[in-house]
């Protein structure tokens, strides 16, 4: 009997110490993310420029190009030049914001199903194969008899 106390207390201690760890990891990603939209959203140490202009939209975004180098394997490729920025008119302000949350610290925003098929279009054109696969998934879950043709008649084939 005092055997099976014993690894019934060992196995509690276990489980907490894991629950601990759990929670310990889960406040470390927590940091992460933070202090990563502290850098997306401060002004500090940033070393490149996006420019957008679309029709009577231009605008500039300062980044980090080693965060978006390590991130996105579009940039990785394209910022391997010693240009100081990088013109994306294909893509409007939110547009560049979501991506970029996403780049930064894994937070992305489904508004709508239009939003989806945008979202995917743009984690194709920047190599984003995981971002991809979400948006796939959540596309995939989303589409019902009532709500195909609306989807089908959005993605350019």
């Amino acid at each position: 009997m005092d055997n099976n106390n014993n690894n019934q207390i060992e196995n509690a201690n276990q489980n907490q110490n894991e629950n601990e760890m759990k929670n310990l990891e889960k406040k470390v990603t927590k940091n992460l993310i933070k202090d990563y939209s502290n850098l997306l959203n401060g002004n500090s140490f940033k070393d490149f420029s996006i420019f957008v202009e679309n029709k009577s939209n231009h605008f500039e975004i300062k980044v980090h190009k080693s965060i978006l180098s390590s991130r996105s394997p579009f940039f990785n490729e394209s910022l391997r030049q010693e240009s100081l920025s990088i013109s994306l008119n294909q893509f409007n302000k939110k547009e560049m914001e979501s991506i970029l949350s996403y780049i930064y610290y894994g937070n992305i925003s489904f508004e709508n199903q239009e939003n989806l098929i945008q979202l995917l279009e743009i984690s194709i054109y920047f190599k984003l194969n995981l971002l991809k696969e979400i948006i796939q998934k959540k596309i995939s879950n989303s589409i019902n008899y009532s709500n195909f043709s609306n989807f089908y008649s959005k993605i350019e084939i």
